[in-house]
């Protein structure tokens, strides 16, 4: 009988397979005609259209400029390909034959006659932005990755570090060996920093609702302002929009891991809209062992790690591409537990957030030049408490007892105003004030809180160009971007009153040629700021004190790089960076005379390099990716026992390997993160190992009539590793989460 029921299972996987490859379109044709679409001075057209005249087929341009056609008979065809701004061309009288490709290539002009202008917008993965060395991470990245929160998807970006406390806990990022607080993240440009203490858990930004996630690595001050001295994080929300679609989306996994995810999408005349809800559940507890101070291993359970959440987003626009009004909301809330460090059980320690996002704006778009109008009110709101039972072990009790609550309410404004100047340059000019209202309350002695009412008014201005200057014999682009942005901070807090101003310039180069190979040059100068928060400014508690004669936090940044492309079986891709990070007065917390925890400015220097590999064959089905960071990040205090010692949880080597296959009805992705060893104290006397986790996705497509599924399958630390990011925090071993996805 069982041997039975295993032919039976075997013979319905087949079927089911067979039935997969059956239906797919990848399996049934051949490529009967390729080539590349390319502009009179070699650079390839990114986006271009070849359509074959009489049929219904096409193709688009990859970032080489290749295309390829399939599913052609033998004969003889007329094709004709266009992009924006250039004149279309035709080639009439190709010849298809059976069993050979046939290569078409296509040099289009630029037009000479005035039109109107037309923006197309739309993924690519590899925008680069001349003045910040930038990774772009599209919605189609988004849905084959295994991630559900930005702080997930982050791990696999090169130069980027998550700082995961454990499970469920809370995501904190580094990008090039910066702080947590050191990175500016913005949701359709409004800043979710929290002023407290300027981190962002990423672990609470879900992907429900994101279109895009862009990664600026390094200090970008000229263009974000206050903040952006390690990186910036954008998250472009308001995925598919007006695309008519509705799709439901639920996981299961581990440790009761269990989502919904419902979407709506469409459009009515010139309104178009997007609303989505989310709601994910963990139990979080799982199994772990760990080394007492003794020497003693123990088998614990990781106790007090759930976390559940809800996340309802809504956008709607109304109007044309010459007068565009948007509105968005998104009301967030979660919920998880605080199970401390090993040494620290906390299973009575509860957290609550609470996110509230409002963005109305208004875009005039007159020929190449266009306005836009930005308002938006952000509420963030979280608790905190830990009160133990009286009759708890004493394990329990070792936290004292706390329950705090604080609301940060910011208004911001923003007016922009971009365009083209003299046809070729770009300019770009912004205005922006924001006003962050900020109280606290302990609500376990029913007092105000340790940093009380505080305000924070921000001025900003900023200019930007990016000058399109004529090719040079040695380069077919050469393009030079300058900006210079004027940043006044305002604090006030108990009548105590302080102002921040900053200018940051900046200033870019990039180098570029097409042919025969591509070969890129890119360097970048500039300066970035980042005022105290209010945690460092006016804390004041039991033996933790606040620093208001804190100086804001300045830093100098140069990055420069080289890129090469060639095809080979497909198109080889290489990259090698070099970057540098002089920060001044950098922010620090640390016991001081009489016991007391405050902060003082210290100063820091973050160099390194990055070299990355990619190899794209099978016209991209199959790709695979490999990064190595070398990173220095050095204590500059000039103390005895921390000068030049390695800032701490910095890993010193760090390297991916990404593989992906795509078959269309089938797509596989293989991902191994090796991190080698970091200092847990500023003395370099304490190190935690080096470790390498490995993740695997699976993806099985179909499609029925209007109706498409997806089934994915994900098994995370695939090798079962016992590591830790966070000292003492562990993670767990080796899990898994299936997802089903149904798109009408």
């Amino acid at each position: 009988m069982k041997a039975r029921t295993k032919i039976i299972f075997r013979a319905g996987i087949l079927l089911f397979l067979t039935g997969s490859v059956g239906s797919s379109a990848w399996p049934q044709s051949t490529v009967k005609i390729a080539g590349h679409v390319r502009a009179a001075s070699g650079e390839p057209l990114v986006g271009a259209n070849v359509v074959v005249e009489g049929t219904g087929l096409g193709a688009a341009t990859d970032r080489s400029g290749y295309f390829s056609i399939e599913n052609l008979f033998a004969g003889e065809y007329t094709l004709k390909a266009t992009f924006v701004g250039y004149a279309p061309a035709a080639r009439s009288g190709v010849q298809v034959q059976r069993d050979h490709v046939t290569e078409v290539n296509f040099t289009l002009q630029p037009l000479t006659v005035s039109l109107p202008e037309v923006v197309v917008e739309a993924p690519s993965q590899d925008k680069r932005v001349p003045g910040a060395f930038t990774t772009v991470i599209g919605r189609e990245e988004i849905e084959n990755s295994a991630a559900r929160t930005v702080g997930e998807l982050l791990l696999q970006v090169p130069g980027v570090e998550v700082l995961d406390e454990g499970g469920s806990g809370r995501k904190r990022v580094s990008i090039r060996g910066s702080n947590a607080n050191q990175v500016l993240v913005l949701l359709d440009g409004v800043p979710l920093n929290d002023p407290l203490l300027g981190e962002v858990d990423l672990n609470q930004i879900s992907l429900a609702s994101v279109a895009e996630v862009r990664i600026v690595k390094g200090g970008a001050g000229s263009r974000f302002g206050n903040g952006a001295v390690g990186g910036v994080i954008e998250i472009v929300s308001g995925p598919r929009l007006a695309e008519e679609r509705v799709r439901l989306l639920t996981h299961v996994g581990s440790f009761g891991a269990f989502g919904l995810q419902p979407s709506l999408s469409g459009r009515f005349d010139r309104l178009k809209y997007f609303f989505s809800f989310e709601r994910l559940r963990e139990t979080g507890d799982f199994p772990y062992s760990y080394e007492r101070l003794d020497g003693l291993r123990l088998q614990e359970q990781r106790l007090n790690a759930d976390f559940g959440s809800e996340n309802y987003f809504g956008k709607m626009s109304f109007g044309s591409e010459d007068r565009l009004f948007s509105l968005q909301a998104n009301w967030y809330r979660s919920e998880r537990g605080l199970p401390g460090l090993v040494f620290a059980w906390t299973p009575f320690a509860r957290a609550e957030a609470e996110r509230q996002v409002f963005i109305g704006s208004y875009r005039r778009r007159i020929r190449s030049w266009q306005a836009q109008l930005q308002v938006s009110r952000h509420r963030n709101r979280s608790e905190f408490q830990n009160v133990p039972a009286p009759d708890a072990p004493l394990r329990f009790r070792t936290v004292p007892a706390y329950h705090t609550k604080y609301e940060v309410l910011s208004h911001r404004g923003a007016v922009q105003v971009k365009g083209k100047w003299l046809g070729r340059h770009e300019l770009d000019f912004k205005t922006e004030i924001r006003r962050d209202d900020f109280s606290d309350r302990d609500l376990l002695r029913q007092t105000a809180g340790a940093v009380r009412e505080t305000e924070n008014v921000t001025y900003s201005t900023s200019l930007h160009a990016l000058w399109s200057l004529p090719a040079s014999p040695f380069f077919d682009k050469v393009s030079l971007t300058t900006g210079l942005r004027f940043d006044a901070v305002v604090f006030e807090n108990r009548g105590v009153r302080r102002g921040d101003q900053q200018w940051s310039p900046g200033f870019g180069v990039l180098l570029t040629r097409y042919t025969p190979w591509l070969v890129s040059l890119q360097a970048n100068w500039g300066r970035s700021f980042r005022s105290p928060t209010f945690a460092d400014l006016f804390y004041q508690d039991f033996r933790v004190r606040g620093n208001p004669n804190l100086l804001p936090e300045k830093s100098l940044n140069f990055e420069g790089g080289v890129r090469m492309g060639w095809p080979l079986v497909g198109w080889v891709e290489i990259e090698g960076a070099y970057f540098r990070h002089r920060v001044e007065n950098l922010i620090i917390w640390e016991l001081g005379s009489f016991a007391t925890y405050r902060p003082f400015n210290t100063h820091a220097l973050l160099r390194g390099v990055e070299f990355t590999g990619s190899w794209s064959l099978w016209q991209e089905r199959l790709r695979l990716d490999l990064n190595h960071v070398i990173l220095q990040a050095l204590d500059k205090s000039g103390r005895r026992t921390t000068n030049n010692k390695a800032l701490p949880y910095r890993p010193a080597r760090t390297t991916r390997l990404q593989v992906q296959l795509d078959l269309g009805f089938l797509y596989f992705q293989f991902h191994r993160r090796w991190v080698g060893e970091r200092f847990v104290t500023a003395s370099n006397t304490v190190r935690m190992p080096s470790y390498g986790v490995s993740d695997l996705t699976l993806r099985l497509r179909r499609r029925l009539g209007r109706f498409e599924a997806n089934v994915k399958l994900t098994i995370f630390n695939v090798g079962n590793t016992r590591y830790e990011i966070v000292e003492r925090a562990p993670l767990p071993g080796r899990h898994w989460r299936l997802g089903l996805e149904v798109t009408y």
